[in-house]
């Protein structure tokens, strides 16, 4: 299926700053950031459900894509609990 392939083109279309702040509200508000997800993958033409959002981050976080986002002023590839959790 070709969602992988869509979500990571509309996460890399989402901006730097747009980025952080969804990587802050999974860490307090889990079910509010799917539905950012959601409405973010709506907007970009995605429809796929929360199930699939997960799978896609999960696959995007083995592959490393989203090291390089800064979530609380530090990018995830330097955060020592986000390693802990995502190994590379």
């Amino acid at each position: 299926m070709d969602d992988i392939n869509q979500f990571r083109a509309m996460i890399k279309n989402l901006k730097s700053d747009v980025l952080s702040d969804i990587c802050e509200q999974f860490l307090f508000d889990h079910e509010g950031a799917m539905k950012t997800l959601t409405k973010y993958c709506s907007n970009f033409g995605i429809h796929i459900n929360e199930l699939e959002i997960k799978n896609c981050m999960t696959e995007m976080h083995s592959n490393g894509d989203f090291d390089d986002v800064v979530c609380f002023g530090i990018e995830l590839s330097e955060n020592q609990l986000y390693k802990k959790f995502h190994p590379g």
